[in-house]
């Protein structure tokens, strides 16, 4: 866990939230299904993460996402500006646009420490 605080701005387009509940699911054979939330915080949210800018910048995010080794979350604030505990995915992609203007993407998944 860091303090660190992702600071890179998002594009504007090609970013979505997703918000998933955790939930215990029983099924009876008479059709009867039983459902109950599980936890205190049962619903985490993910963000598609995109940049668009000079690879200079690019490579500090993706160091950024290094130094975190996909395990070790970090604050970032979201797209409605509210500062959530994070991790980035396991994975990101970099992909060259021409000249000097390069895209970096991943996935943010929220997590939550006591």
């Amino acid at each position: 866990m860091s303090d660190l605080v992702f600071s890179w701005k998002c594009d504007l387009n090609n970013n979505s939230e997703s918000q998933k509940f955790s939930i215990l699911n029983s099924s009876f054979g008479d059709g009867y299904e039983q459902n109950t939330s599980v936890g205190i915080n049962n619903r985490k949210g993910t963000w598609n993460y995109q940049r668009t800018a000079k690879k200079s910048e690019i490579d500090a995010i993706a160091n950024f996402f290094d130094q975190h080794k996909g395990a070790d979350s970090f604050l970032w604030s979201n797209y409605d500006g509210d500062q959530v505990r994070v991790k980035a995915d396991s994975s990101y992609s970099k992909v060259k646009q021409g000249a000097d203007v390069w895209i970096i993407s991943t996935t943010f998944t929220q997590v939550f420490y006591p």
